[in-house]
């Protein structure tokens, strides 16, 4: 055999080599597109406020429906085998209707075409309900949560009860911030509102917070609808008020 026959020859199999090397690197991307995960930190999820379930979307495109192949299997009668999907895209999640029959809603509204959706909002596959929560945004919320305690231990205020033959007025001490705030009538209102009689500077204080009225000798506290609350000695104020000893 010469050498141009068996030239001839490697090259008729290289072609087939490279045709198939080809078709199992394309068949690997493919499933590796399909099938990432995340990681082992769950992620977004779909809350079932009727359950209080989550169901973690740990896949870039995660199929709904009623099939035991679909990532999040739903039994409700009116959810079709393959009902929709949600992926995640480079600036945020989005949903999109398979050819279901009962249809699928963001906050009320019908998906016809793939559909942005953010925390919080309500989504429905058929009649059934859902809140979609982003990873992201919860964990906002929850360092949000933290700060607002950590405000709480580190910032509060503890009220000095004067004796009555002291020649100055009642005050709050910051323990924190190492300051004193003169409580020089008898309806105090703190808050981070410029027109508050005491104005405290934190993020966590509501414009109008709480308000301090004396009563005989006596002086109360409660609080006015604040977003972070009003505590006394460690115990939340609730919408009542309480004296300070």
């Amino acid at each position: 055999m010469e050498i141009n026959e068996i030239f001839d020859i490697l090259l008729s199999m290289s072609r087939y080599l490279v045709a198939a090397l080809a078709v199992m690197v394309l068949g690997s991307c493919v499933v590796s597109l399909v099938s990432r995960r995340f990681g082992k930190r769950i992620g977004s999820y779909l809350y079932d406020p009727g359950s209080k379930k989550r169901l973690p979307l740990t896949r870039w495109e995660n199929s709904i429906g009623r099939s035991k192949t679909c990532d999040i299997v739903l039994t409700m009668p009116d959810i079709s085998r393959f009902h929709a999907v949600i992926s995640k895209r480079r600036d945020g999640w989005v949903v999109a209707d398979t050819n279901s029959s009962t249809g699928v809603f963001v906050n009320g509204n019908t998906v016809t075409k793939p559909t942005p959706i953010v925390h919080g909002d309500k989504v429905y596959f058929g009649s059934a309900c859902f809140v979609f929560v982003d990873a992201d945004e919860d964990d906002k919320e929850q360092e949000e949560r933290e700060k607002r305690r950590e405000f709480s231990r580190k910032a509060a205020v503890r009220a000095v009860r004067m004796k009555p033959q002291a020649q100055f007025d009642p005050a709050l001490i910051d323990e924190a911030g190492d300051k004193a705030y003169i409580i020089g009538c008898d309806s105090c209102v703190f808050g981070r509102n410029s027109e508050c009689d005491v104005r405290l500077r934190y993020t966590a204080i509501s414009p109008k917070h709480a308000r301090i009225t004396s009563q005989g000798s006596a002086w109360f506290i409660e609080d006015m609808n604040s977003l972070g609350g009003t505590t006394v000695n460690a115990k939340p104020l609730g919408n009542g008020r309480r004296r300070l000893r």
